[in-house]
């Protein structure tokens, strides 16, 4: 098999090595034929990914999973959901799952990968968008784990505190104070629970022009279904005509108050939920000054999203 140079080094840390082997041993092996090519795939703040070319011209995609990401992501879910949305065309088929440490084998999609360029610029991708989620949410599926965006910011708060980490982002107190109000609003009402992605950043939808997938479920369970859809506004960033239009083209209609409610709340918990797992991340010995930063913009629209006129009374309405 001949890798590329530019495999190792900064791609792969020596902890990684030995999955990466075993993954693509694991190919040669099963399939009977070599490998002549692994090239690195774009994107993975978490994960390394890969593509195997073998001699016949058939691809696959490899992931090897970050090193301690099972200590904080519930893998076996992980390979459940998806292997749902495979059967419903829309993630890639898993040929091979190591529920231990959420390293994979699985089908390489023909398709370009999104940018948040594609969400701002072309409107048929928010529309494709729209509908490949809401394909999903309304698929009927039961997903074998639960996403509470509240519970799984305690859970890495509590992470923090077994590591005695005490860095926080500027207006981290007040977050956790409308949190709480928050989870008050969704005991007296909770939300539809539906199949969710949970983390739909545009790197994680695939569009050859027809069909839209969705890729790494990491981070899927049952959820409100309008996280999915804020976390594509907040990702890209999206405007206010497009955050419109992605949202129209979801419900179908003209959003009402409680749709845009929902929209604002969730927007909050994607960035209050990403700016602390950044810090999981420096906790776990990560490039400190690339995480802060990346979790210190999180930050920022966390906090303004806590100074819209509107939140405090969507809160209420929530509830």
């Amino acid at each position: 098999m001949q890798e590329n140079k530019s495999v190792f080094g900064n791609n792969l840390q020596n902890v990684d090595i030995p999955d990466f082997f075993v993954l693509s041993n694991l190919v040669t092996t099963a399939s009977g034929k070599k490998a002549t090519s692994v090239d690195i795939m774009p994107g993975g703040l978490t994960n390394k990914n890969f593509k195997i070319t073998l001699e016949d011209g058939t691809a696959i995609a490899m992931r090897v999973a970050g090193y301690g990401t099972a200590g904080y992501i519930n893998r076996p879910g992980e390979k459940h959901n998806a292997s749902l949305m495979a059967s419903i065309g829309i993630a890639p088929e898993i040929y091979y799952y190591d529920t231990e440490t959420g390293s994979q084998l699985c089908e390489y999609i023909d398709a370009d990968t999104m940018h948040p360029d594609d969400f701002i610029n072309r409107s048929e991708v928010l529309t494709e968008a729209a509908v490949v989620m809401r394909k999903y949410h309304d698929s009927g599926c039961q997903f074998k784990s639960v996403f509470n965006p509240i519970a799984k910011i305690m859970e890495y708060l509590d992470i923090l505190k077994g590591h005695n980490f005490t860095e926080m982002y500027k207006g981290f107190d007040k977050a956790m104070e409308k949190l709480e109000k928050i989870k008050a609003a969704y005991e007296k009402n909770p939300p539809k629970l539906v199949p969710c992605h949970n983390d739909t950043l545009a790197e994680n939808f695939m569009y050859d022009g027809k069909v839209m997938r969705v890729i790494d479920w990491e981070y899927s369970g049952m959820n409100d279904g309008f996280y999915d859809v804020a976390c594509v506004i907040v990702e890209n960033p999206l405007n206010t005509e497009n955050e419109n239009a992605l949202i129209t083209a979801y419900v179908g209609a003209e959003p009402n108050e409680e749709q845009k409610a929902r929209t604002l709340i969730n927007k909050f918990l994607v960035n209050t939920h990403w700016s602390i797992w950044s810090l999981v991340q420096i906790c776990y010995g990560k490039d400190h000054d690339f995480y802060w930063e990346y979790g210190l913009s999180r930050a920022d629209f966390f906090n303004e999203y806590m100074a819209d006129p509107n939140f405090d009374r969507y809160i209420d309405l929530i509830g």
